[in-house]
């Protein structure tokens, strides 16, 4: 928790500095990836599935290539090599190769010398459609595990499954002076950014490919691009365009950056994609929506005795981030409240929606609502105000979980202690008219997880360093700026360290 007093011993830190994007930003000089036009630049346009599930019997693009301007048209036998963002879960197909899984699944391409020439051309883009039933949310695909929507999932439509369980929970149950059982629903969302998705792909006469995208991970598409075009990585150039609003639905790989940079292949010349806000929401990769079961033994006193918890993600169509997600509904309950000994179930269904995905924190803020109301009664069944139950069984610093997890410093207890005094909790709590109230919960996130996505030996982040003649510095590094302020931040500790 912050002290709130600024750092001393600094000529930089701790000062308050202009952003260095803030004037770029707020004059419009900043170039966001639909401000970039190129010289023969050609425009691409998605064409989408009507049908939320359905096999593909058939596509004739023959129609669309006789629209005048049309330069191209892709279908998913032109890119047919999965790609994704986990290793575990490569399902996505730039262009749907045999399926479709939900409404705006992308089933062809086109590009053309104006963006109304190819809307015109994917209109005459024939596809005929096996329909097959669809499955409109996680109960459901649970429930029925045919047609499978994958077939790779650990069960039916079920695409993981986790069991887990730290000490006898059982017992742990046993052992306490009340026992509380609650069932919650979580409702998924999705990010909304200001900027839409935008792509650009230039292919040079040497055969080197430069994408330009909004993206918040552009060495996640940077492999992707590598895979599925089957380049030589060396040979590609991903470049982050300033994001313009991001919250995680830029975190992954995208259809329709792959595609305009296989249509600059094909016609050697660059290639613009920009989304509808339309095709934003089929991007989606927002909240998962949550069921989840929570079990929990308390003693008199407040002490967590065991806690089981059950989650169930309705993951939409592909895997996306959703195996770690799903980890993620069941890891955190144990890092703000001491619960020795802890049992977590989680499982993620395929469903016909557009893919759920790293949305804000992802995973977490599903059970860590459903935890926290989950107290608030066990409080009010004990007689015990909320805020001091959660005071007396805080996790202890530098201790570790029962799952395994390293708590390091503990700020939790201060940082409630200064909100009950500054939001007059005392007064205030059961004593509001009727109808009003005040509530308080805690959350929390890991850090320093020291796990890359794809697993190896280098270090997971670095920082290049080039000065010039004149006394400029410019800092390279891998973080992705997408309004966070991590660029100002990385001026800011360079200046202090180097004297500038």
């Amino acid at each position: 928790m912050a002290s709130g007093k600024k750092p001393s011993g600094f000529r930089v830190v701790g000062k308050a500095h202009r952003k260095v994007d803030a004037t770029a930003k707020v004059t419009g000089v900043t170039r966001f990836a639909d401000d970039l036009f190129l010289p023969r630049m050609l425009f691409a346009k998605l064409l989408r599935s009507p049908h939320p599930h359905a096999r593909i019997l058939s596509i004739d693009p023959s129609r669309a290539t006789s629209v005048p301007g049309v330069q191209a048209v892709l279908t998913g036998k032109d890119l047919p090599i999965p790609f994704g963002i986990l290793p575990v879960s490569q399902d996505e197909h730039a262009l749907a190769l045999d399926k479709v899984r939900f409404v705006g699944d992308p089933v062809a391409a086109v590009a053309a010398t104006t963006e109304e020439a190819a809307t015109q051309a994917l209109d005459l883009i024939a596809v005929e459609y096996e329909v097959l039933r669809a499955f409109p949310d996680a109960l459901d695909a649970v429930e029925h595990p045919e047609p499978a929507i994958h077939d790779y999932a650990d069960a039916g439509n079920i695409h993981k499954l986790i069991d887990l369980e730290f000490g006898d929970v059982e017992a742990a149950l046993a052992q306490a002076d009340i026992v509380c059982e609650d069932l919650f629903f979580f409702e998924g969302s999705t990010h909304l950014p200001m900027e839409q998705h935008a792509a650009v792909a230039d292919w040079s006469a040497d055969g080197k490919l430069t994408l330009w995208s909004a993206t918040q991970t552009p060495h996640y598409v940077h492999r992707a691009l590598a895979k599925v075009l089957e380049l030589p990585a060396a040979r590609i150039r991903v470049i982050a365009c300033p994001n313009g609003g991001a919250f995680g639905g830029k975190s992954d790989p995208f259809s329709h950056e792959i595609v305009v940079a296989k249509l600059a292949m094909i016609t050697g010349r660059p290639v613009k994609v920009t989304l509808t806000r339309e095709e934003v929401f089929y991007c989606h990769r927002g909240r998962h929506p949550t069921l989840m079961w929570v079990k929990t033994g308390v003693r008199r006193d407040g002490a967590i005795t065991g806690m089981h918890f059950k989650s169930l993600l309705d993951g939409g169509g592909y895997g996306s981030y959703g195996v770690a997600s799903t980890y993620y509904t069941g890891a955190l309950q144990t890092v703000t409240y001491h619960i020795p000994r802890y049992r977590f179930q989680g499982a993620r269904a395929f469903t016909n929606k557009p893919p759920c995905g790293p949305k804000r924190g992802h995973g977490t803020p599903q059970p860590r609502f459903a935890l926290e109301v989950h107290l608030d009664k066990i409080a009010e069944q004990l007689g015990m105000d909320p805020a001091e139950l959660r005071l007396k069984h805080l996790v202890p610093p530098n201790s570790l979980t029962a799952n395994w997890l390293r708590i390091g410093t503990m700020g939790l207890g201060p940082c409630i202690e200064k909100v009950i005094r500054g939001s007059g909790w005392k007064q205030r709590f059961k004593q509001l008219p009727y109808g009003k109230g005040i509530g308080l919960a805690c959350s929390s996130y890991i850090t320093g997880a020291g796990l890359p996505i794809y697993w190896n030996a280098m270090p997971h982040s670095g920082v290049q360093l080039k000065c010039d003649r004149g006394g400029g510095v410019t800092v390279f590094c891998g973080s992705t700026e997408i309004g966070q302020g991590s660029d100002s931040i990385l001026a800011t500790i360079v200046a202090e360290v180097l004297g500038l």
